[in-house]
């Protein structure tokens, strides 16, 4: 009896602690953090694998190499089929030039022969002539024009075709899209990807999140902005220092993660609060206390 009594006591005790907690706002949560799932945008075999797990990450760093034999092959050809294609856009423009010089030509001897007909001293014969020559070289240059036309286009298509073949070797090295730390990797070297196989999850860990849910009577005295202490309850001496970034603009029933069925009948709001993790002292899935002094 006297134990019964003893432990209704300890009960009793550690709950008004527990609920007095100065009065101020606040509640539980676990750490979250900004993650990014990296996953191939290129088909081939895995070469080399940069990234391990736990290992920090530079925005930009590579993570692999995926073997790039074929897209740069194609690239070298598609690079001399454009070496070509310019060879031919000169020889286009001389073409251009020489039809240009016949068609000056063509028009001064049409010209000096419409004189001369006027005047008598040359016949029809002698001005059809002229006046034919005029038009085939008036069609010589149109023909040239639009060869060279046709080779800019040429250029312009193989200029895009380069454009993906150097697209294909640049995803043939992805990139991590932040700074970040490994939280998984899900390929090993030699293995097969195609397009859109996840390879590796990094999360961002200088800064990270915990949502609170708080009873409405509480959601009065929270505001955006508002300081945030974070206690891992890891024995330290002074809590984190984090600040309110969102309040839930609608209630919701509690999560169910809470302990009690009773507790998650009740209407809450989520309140998230971010906390600076310069030195990764709070890690994904730690559960913390938050208090909104």
């Amino acid at each position: 009896m006297k134990v019964r009594i003893g432990l209704a006591l300890l009960l009793l005790s550690f709950l008004a602690a527990c609920s007095s907690d100065n009065g101020l706002p606040g509640g539980s949560g676990m750490i979250e953090a900004t993650e990014v799932m990296v996953s191939a945008e290129a088909s081939g075999r895995i070469e080399e694998l940069y990234a391990e797990k736990g290992m920090d990450i530079e925005i930009d760093q590579a993570l692999a190499l995926i073997d790039t034999t074929t897209p740069a092959l194609q690239l070298a050809q598609a690079e001399a089929v454009l070496e070509s294609a310019q060879v031919k856009l000169s020889a286009d423009g001389l073409a251009i030039s020489r039809a240009e010089l016949t068609v000056s030509l063509a028009e001064k001897e049409y010209k000096r022969i419409q004189t001369l007909l006027k005047s008598g001293s040359a016949n029809q014969q002698q001005f059809d002539n002229v006046d034919n020559a005029l038009r085939q070289a008036e069609l010589g240059l149109s023909t040239a024009r639009t060869a060279r036309t046709a080779t800019q286009a040429e250029i312009s298509r193989i200029n895009a075709e380069i454009a993906l073949l150097k697209k294909r070797l640049q995803d043939c090295r992805p990139v991590s899209p932040l700074t970040g730390t490994v939280i998984d990797t899900y390929v090993e070297v030699g293995e097969l990807v195609a397009p859109g196989k996840a390879m590796v999850r990094i999360a961002r860990l200088d800064t990270v999140e915990v949502d609170i849910y708080v009873p409405p009577n509480d959601l009065t005295e929270i505001h955006i902005g508002d300081k945030a202490d974070v206690d891992p309850e890891d024995g330290r001496e002074a809590p984190l220092s984090g600040r309110v970034v969102w309040i839930s603009p609608k209630a919701e029933f509690t999560p169910k993660n809470v302990q009690t069925k009773e507790a998650r009948a009740d209407l809450v709001y989520a309140v998230k609060v971010r906390i600076p993790n310069p030195n990764n002292d709070l890690k994904i899935g730690m559960p913390v206390l938050v208090t909104i002094p």
